[in-house]
């Protein structure tokens, strides 16, 4: 029985599959091209799930931007530290670029403002939930731990129940049926 070998010229490693050695079959399933090679400048790291590069130092995986916020810093990150990048480009490490935020919490209040000010103008604008608007906190009030307006808030509340009673009604109905 002849060995089936890679149709590509010059290669003569065993057929792995549509006709290509393993390497050039990966390299099709991949970028749609066996003969396409991308690889980034040798210990470039790689890029992540999140799009944030990553570095291999001392064995360990260590993401670039809070290798370069330690550098700024001058000394490790406190623990729970978030890395916020201004630009929102994961790969744009540059100093000027990165704010060190002590807890998370602080790094959604900095993404909500920014969306605010991106949506209206105004980064202390809150978002409403009903109706997903920025609006003036002066025209909202508080409910809980969110903003929102009082006729979203009462129209939301109002189809709330009559949902509820429409679905306590059908069960209703089902039990005399049994």
């Amino acid at each position: 029985m002849k060995v089936r070998v890679c149709s590509i010229r010059g290669c003569n490693e065993k057929h792995e599959g549509r006709g290509y050695c393993r390497s050039h079959y990966k390299r099709f399933m991949r970028h749609g091209d066996p003969l396409v090679v991308k690889q980034g400048p040798r210990g470039g790291g790689w890029i992540g799930r999140k799009g944030h590069r990553n570095l291999t130092i001392n064995g360990k995986n260590v993401p670039e931007h809070r290798l370069v916020a330690e550098m700024a810093l001058g000394k490790k990150l406190p623990k729970g530290a978030v890395v916020h990048h201004i630009d929102e480009n994961p790969l744009n490490n540059d100093p000027s670029n990165l704010v060190i935020c002590p807890t998370a919490g602080y790094h959604r209040q900095l993404h909500a403002r920014m969306d605010a000010l991106k949506e209206s103008g105004h980064a202390d604008w809150q978002r409403c939930p009903y109706c997903h608007k920025h609006d003036d906190p002066k025209n909202m009030r508080r409910e809980k731990v969110r903003w929102v307006h009082a006729t979203c808030s009462a129209y939301a509340k109002r189809n709330c129940r009559s949902y509820i009673k429409r679905l306590r009604s059908s069960r209703v109905s089902i039990q005399k049926s049994r």
